[in-house]
Order: C-alpha cells, then sequence, then structure tokens
C-alpha cells in the first residue's frame, strides 16, 4: 500500500483527535495524485475527502488495502510499499505524532507548491532494500535518510 499523511515540523498528526489543518489546495492536489487509484480511509477521513473518486470508505481499510492502493491514514502498519508526506512546514500543537523511522527508506522525490493556506512540501519515500543486511555487515557507514538532516553513523 502507499501511505499518505500530512504532519507539520515536528511529525505532529493531530491534536485533540483532529487535524492540524485542513488545507484546500492540499486535497486538491492529493486528488490530482491519485487519479484513477483506489484511496481506502476511515469514515473521519472521508468527511474531508469526499471528493476523491474511487474512495473506499471502512475502518478495516489497512487490511483491505492491496499493493498499488492508496491509504489516507494517521496511523501505519509493516505493509507500506512507499510512503508519501505533505508537510505544513509550520509548527502545530499536537498530542500524537508519526514515528516512523525513516532511516529504512529511501527517499525518491521531493516537490513543493502552494497550498491555499500553507507551502507544503510533498516527499515521497520507498522501502530500500536490503537496509538491515547492509547495515548489518557495515557498521561504520553514515546515512542521512533526508536532505537536510545531520548524518548518523549506522
Amino acid at each position: 500500500m502507499k501511505l499518505i499523511t500530512c504532519l507539520d515540523d515536528k511529525n505532529g498528526l493531530l491534536f485533540h483527535c483532529r487535524r492540524q489543518s485542513q488545507d484546500r489546495g492540499l486535497r486538491a492536489f492529493m486528488k490530482d495524485m491519485v487519479k484513477g487509484s483506489r484511496v481506502y480511509m476511515n469514515s473521519y477521513t472521508y468527511e474531508l475527502y469526499k471528493d476523491i473518486p474511487n474512495a473506499v470508505v471502512c475502518d478495516d481499510f489497512l487490511e483491505k488495502a492491496d499493493t498499488g492502493d492508496y491509504c489516507l491514514v494517521k496511523e501505519y502498519e509493516d505493509r507500506i510499499e512507499e510512503l508519501i508526506l505533505f508537510r505544513w512546514n509550520k509548527i502545530y500543537p499536537a498530542d500524537l505524532y508519526f514515528d516512523l523511522d525513516l532511516s529504512a527508506w529511501h527517499l525518491e522525490e521531493t516537490e513543493e507548491f502552494e497550498g491555499s493556506t500553507h507551502h507544503i512540501t510533498k516527499k515521497r519515500y520507498t522501502k530500500e532494500k536490503h537496509h538491515y543486511e547492509t547495515a548489518k555487515w557495515n557498521l561504520s557507514r553514515t546515512v542521512a535518510p533526508d536532505p537536510g538532516t545531520q548524518p548518523r553513523s549506522v
């Protein structure tokens, strides 16, 4: 599955069970990006994304989504094949954070655009093949999982 989520600069997802922001420009961008694909989501997310064609709304959407399907989520699991992060480029109050370690992911694409209320950065990641085998055999290798972050030893 291809996970899509929106984060602030500190990886915040939600505050008091509510989205941090609802940018119309971002929703239009997503709608165009997923054109022709199934997009799985829960009923809470559907309230904001009703205009996405091929939306599949169900409580167990993470179990039903298959390879190549998109999922709009605030949670994730091991079946993710691609990760699409939209960043608000602001910091909002948050009490739920996205804590997936991106060191096992490869940044494939970065795109910036103007939403209706935010300057938004899209980052598309794919799972690195053999990441853990490489780390096991080459312990002194230095990685920077994301441009702009400090390298760290593995």
